[in-house]
């Protein structure tokens, strides 16, 4: 990359994205000069790992190919409108549903709406973690390209992580589109299936701020699930995108395939109607009873549904990377083991896993003969010892 955008701050950053009338205008950040090539990942000494994510995640050929992957397909949204909502939630990752929440008594009002429609459970949630810090001001936690894609002891845990999760989530619900079109000769619900997915992680750069230690923020519990779906929800609603894109993206970690099922669903949208003080079923969110979605049920929550389901792989193939990662820290890097839960370690597996990825990192692992020696290789890759 050239050294005028290595150097940006996230001020400069910020103001750019926010000025940005085309997708180029963000992907831009990311030079088209520097390709992603599985086979030229930017080698760094191990002192010199930058200990900033957003540098990490800008650095990184991977994030930016991926990134710029997900600008190309939210111009292919046929609706305009819907369209710049979306390219306006990557500008601007700030939780706009959530600056009312500055009115102490307001927020205390929602925690027990939350509370007495068993939307949230104190012993797991307490008020006081309800929701992460968030800056009055406007200004975003950090740019959605450099935020994990979960938290740190779960899948694509690293600088731009959200970005190569969300780039194959997508891909996905738009081969299944692509294959509906092919044999079933349809396609009405391209939009919404294809927004309900970029959107479906939206509140993950606010949720997984990251910490100094190199670690993100733990994330707690709303309606049952991670408290990043209701976020991501409740900002969709806040921005008021169309009701049937909000409920495909409401479906991601559930579907209404099953009575159980829809049940989850209907209560993620409740949790974030609640945060949003809106009535779901004025918004056609729910059907008339409040109890069910509309019916017939669209399509694209189903698709957005099946295309989150890279973590069924990704969560394993983290875990088992990190652990490979420890032992290579202290065997071949010499960090001590006190050094493993803090900065030094976090800045390397940060820098590996942005560069190279856990997927493959692991991948690396469970096709070799000798695991320990392809995990040493592959750090050695991004490293210098």
């Amino acid at each position: 990359m050239s050294n005028n955008t290595t150097d940006l701050s996230r001020r400069n950053f910020l103001k750019l994205t926010a000025c940005a009338t085309a997708v180029t205008g963000i992907s831009s950040l990311f030079s088209p000069a520097y390709a992603f090539n599985n086979e030229k990942i930017a080698k760094i000494k191990l002192d010199s790992i930058p200990t900033d994510p957003v540098e990490i995640a800008r650095s990184s050929a991977l994030v930016g190919y991926a990134f710029r992957y997900l600008m190309s397909v939210i111009d292919t949204i046929h609706n305009q409108d819907l369209k710049n909502k979306v390219l306006s939630i990557y500008n601007n990752t700030a939780p706009s549903f959530a600056f009312k929440f500055a009115d102490e008594d307001l927020k205390k009002t929602v925690y027990s709406q939350l509370k007495n429609q068993n939307l949230i459970d104190e012993s797991k949630t307490p008020y006081d973690k309800f929701l992460p810090p968030f800056d009055l001001s406007g200004a975003a936690p950090q740019p959605f390209f450099s935020a994990p894609g979960s938290g740190y002891q779960s899948h694509h845990a690293y600088p731009g992580g959200l970005v190569t999760h969300t780039a194959v989530n997508v891909m996905v619900t738009l081969s299944l589109l692509e294959s509906y079109k092919k044999f079933y000769k349809y396609d009405a619900i391209y939009d919404e299936a294809v927004a309900g997915q970029l959107l479906h992680d939206l509140a993950k750069p606010y949720v997984f701020q990251w910490k100094k230690d190199g670690s993100s923020l733990p994330e707690y519990q709303i309606g049952g699930t991670g408290a990043h779906h209701i976020f991501s929800i409740a900002e969709s609603i806040h921005r008021n995108l169309p009701a049937n894109v909000i409920v495909a993206q409401a479906c991601a970690h559930d579907h209404p395939g099953s009575e159980n099922d829809e049940k989850s669903v209907v209560d993620y949208i409740k949790a974030a109607a609640v945060l949003c003080q809106v009535d779901p079923v004025r918004m056609k969110l729910l059907s008339s009873d409040g109890k069910h979605l509309n019916t017939p049920h669209r399509q694209a929550g189903f698709l957005v549904h099946l295309g989150d389901h890279d973590f069924v792989l990704s969560v394993p193939a983290a875990k088992e990377s990190i652990a490979a990662l420890k032992k290579v820290a202290t065997d071949v890097f010499g960090m001590k083991n006190s050094e493993l839960d803090g900065i030094r370690f976090n800045s390397l597996r940060n820098y590996i896993g942005a560069n190279y990825s856990f997927m493959r990192y692991q991948n690396d692992l469970s096709v070799s003969s000798d695991p320990y020696s392809a995990a040493k290789q592959a750090a050695l890759l991004c490293i210098e010892k």
